[in-house]
C-alpha cells in the first residue's frame, strides 16, 4: 500500500498543475532505498506526459499512448481524457501488484484492448480469497465511465488502503517479480500434450515491505516534483527503526490442527495422467499456516515466506472429507502467455505434525502440472501476522463438483467431420466461494479445461500448432456447456456446443456438438 499511496499522490500532485502521465505502470515505478536516507519511490517516464488540455493528441508517429494492459477506455478509443485516466492505469498497476498480473492479460494486444474497451471489471477476490474485500474498489477505478471512477487517484488508494487493512496488508505483501513462473505446454486438446517443464524461478527483492517517505516524479530533462510523504503516526524527528517495546507481549498460543511454519518440499513435475514420479523432492518453500476449527469444521490461512516455487502469496484450507484443500488462483505463463493458473493443495494428515499429499496447476488454456508435496512443521508461528480463520464466510459447496471420474466424450461436427470419441478422468476444484471451479479432462493422450462459472462450463482453447502439411495453423477452440437440470451427484451426462476455428493453409470453421457420458469412478 505505501507504493500505491504514494503513487497516487504524485498523480494528483501533477494533475493539479495541468500534467497527464498516461503510462502508468509497474515498470515506470522505481524503488530506492539510499545509505542512510529513507526509502523513496521514484514515477519515471514522463516522455509521453502532455497537458491535459492537450492529452487527446497522439504521439508524434500518430501511435495510440500508453501500455494497452494499463491503458484506460477513452485513452484506447483517442478521445478526451484526464486525470481519471491516470487513476484507471494506477489501479491496473495495483491490481498487478496484489495478485502477480494485470486484470486484462494476454498475448494478443487486440484481445487485451478489447477487454479493456467492454469487460467486466474482474474480482481480484477469485486470485485471492483474502482480497475479495477489494472487488468494489477496483470495480468503481476501472469503470468504463470515467465519471463513474474516483475523484482522484488519492481517494482511491484511500479506500483500497481502507479496505485491505494493515493486516491483511502484511499478509498478502509480496516481491514485485520481472518474469513469472512458466508452464510451457504446446499441446491442445484431443492431441498428445507435452510434458510441463518446471517453473522459471529467480530470486527478487521485496517491494511492497516499508514505509515510503518520499516521492520523486522523473521527467524528460529533469525533476518534475518532489512531494515529501510520511506515515501519519511518526513525529517529527522520530527514529527510521521502531523502539523495543519495554514490556512486549507474549505471543499468542499456537493452537488448531494446522498452525505453524511449515518448510514444503515439492516432487518432481508430472503430467495430470501419470503417476508420481521417483526421485528425491525437488524444490522447497516456507509457509506460515493459522489453523481453528469451529461447528463448521476447520478453517487456515496460510502465506508464502519464501522459497522456489513462485504460487499465489496467500491461500486458504479448508478441512474437506479429512483432506486439508487449498484452491487459489494465481498466475503463471501457459504456451509463452500469462495466464490464471489453478493452484490446487490436497492433503492428508500425517505422524510428526507432518502433511502430506498433492499439488496441482492448471490453466483454461490446456496446461497442467502435477506434484508430491509435503507440509513439515519447523516451529511455531505468529498467529497474529496472519488474517484469522474464523473471521472466513463458510466454504461454500458448488454443483460443479458432481461433474467428477471417468467420462466417454463423443463429438459431433455439423459438416461431414468425422466424428470424435475420447475417453478422459475429470478433476474439479472450486474456489472456497463456490462461484468459480476448474473441471480438467485429462488422459495420457488430451487434456480438455472446462471453467465453470454462472451455471455453464466454458471451453476457451487458443494456441498455434505445428502439423505436417499446415502452414500458419493457428487454432481456436469455444464451447458451453450448462449445468444440467435437476442437479445430479455424480453428473452422469453432460452436453455443450461449441466451434472449432483454424487459420492458414489448414483453414476450417465448423460447429459442434459434444456428449460426456460418464462411464465410472
Amino acid at each position: 500500500m505505501p507504493i500505491i499511496t504514494a503513487v497516487a499522490s504524485a498523480l494528483d500532485y501533477s494533475h493539479h498543475r495541468g500534467l497527464l502521465h498516461r503510462d502508468v505502470k509497474p515498470a515506470n515505478i522505481l524503488l530506492a532505498e539510499p545509505d542512510g536516507q529513507a526509502p523513496r519511490v521514484f514515477l519515471a517516464d514522463f516522455g509521453i506526459a502532455r497537458p491535459i488540455e492537450d492529452a487527446t493528441r497522439l504521439t508524434a508517429t500518430d501511435m495510440m499512448v500508453g501500455t494497452a494492459a494499463y491503458a484506460a477506455p477513452e485513452q484506447l478509443k483517442g478521445a478526451s481524457v484526464d486525470g481519471c485516466a491516470d487513476q484507471y492505469a494506477l489501479a491496473c498497476t495495483a491490481f498487478q501488484l496484489l495478485t502477480g498480473m494485470p486484470p486484462y492479460a494476454g498475448s494478443n494486444s487486440a484481445v487485451v484492448i478489447t477487454k479493456h474497451l467492454s469487460a467486466p471489471s474482474p474480482s481480484i477476490g477469485a486470485y485471492h480469497p483474502l482480497l475479495a474485500g477489494l472487488d468494489p474498489v477496483f470495480a468503481k477505478a476501472l469503470a468504463k465511465d470515467p465519471s463513474h471512477r474516483f475523484s482522484s487517484c488519492g481517494e482511491f488508494a484511500e479506500h483500497l488502503g481502507r479496505q485491505l487493512g494493515p493486516g491483511l496488508s502484511s499478509a498478502v505483501a509480496i516481491p514485485f517479480p520481472d518474469t513469472q513462473p512458466e508452464i510451457d505446454v504446446t499441446a491442445p486438446a484431443r492431441t498428445a500434450p507435452a510434458r510441463p517443464t518446471g517453473r522459471a524461478v529467480r530470486r527478487h527483492p521485496g517491494f511492497l515491505i516499508g514505509a515510503v517517505a518520499s516521492i520523486v516524479l522523473l521527467v524528460a530533462g529533469g525533476i518534475f516534483a518532489i512531494v515529501k510523504l510520511t506515515r501519519h503516526h511518526q513525529t517529527a524527528g522520530a527514529p527510521h527503526s521502531a523502539s523495543t517495546p519495554t514490556n512486549p507481549a507474549p505471543a499468542a498460543a499456537n493452537t488448531g490442527p494446522f498452525t505453524g511454519v511449515y518448510r514444503v518440499q515439492f516432487g518432481p513435475v508430472t503430467k495430470l495422467a501419470e503417476a508420481p514420479a521417483p526421485g528425491a523432492m525437488q524444490s522447497t518453500d516456507t509457509y506460515a499456516i493459522r489453523s481453528m476449527c469451529g461447528s463448521a469444521g476447520c478453517v487456515a490461512t496460510a502465506t508464502r515466506l519464501s522459497g522456489e516455487v513462485r504460487l499465489a502469496p496467500s491461500t486458504v484450507f479448508d478441512e474437506v472429507g479429512g483432506r486439508w484443500v487449498a484452491v487459489t488462483i494465481g498466475s503463471a505463463k501457459c504456451r509463452d502467455s500469462a495466464s490464471r493458473m489453478w493452484e490446487v493443495f490436497t492433503l492428508q494428515p500425517g505422524p510428526n505434525g507432518t502433511f502430506t499429499g498433492e499439488y496441482r496447476g492448471a490453466a483454461s488454456n490446456s496446461c497442467a502440472e502435477k506434484r508430491t508435496v509435503t507440509f513439515t512443521r519447523t516451529g511455531d508461528v505468529d498467529v497474529n501476522s496472519l488474517p484469522d480463520p474464523a473471521a472466513l464466510p463458510a466454504r461454500v459447496v458448488s454443483p460443479a463438483e458432481a461433474l467428477h471420474g471417468r467420462y466417454h466424450i463423443t463429438r459431433n461436427f455439423s459438416t461431414t467431420m468425422p466424428q470424435q470419441q475420447q475417453d478422459e478422468t475429470v478433476t474439479t476444484d472450486c474456489l472456497r466461494s463456490g462461484d468459480q471451479c476448474m473441471s480438467y479432462f485429462y488422459s495420457p493422450t488430451s487434456d480438455t479445461p472446462l471453467v465453470f462459472s454462472d451455471g455453464n462450463w466454458i471451453l476457451d482453447l487458443e494456441h498455434e500448432e505445428n502439423v505436417p502439411g499446415c502452414i500458419s495453423l493457428y487454432v481456436k477452440t469455444t464451447g458451453q456447456y450448462p449445468l444440467p437440470q435437476p442437479m445430479q451427484d455424480p453428473i452422469t451426462r453432460l452436453t455443450g456446443h461449441g466451434r472449432h476455428q483454424q487459420s492458414g493453409s489448414c483453414a476450417v470453421s465448423v460447429d459442434f456438438d459434444e456428449t460426456l457420458t460418464r462411464t465410472g469412478d
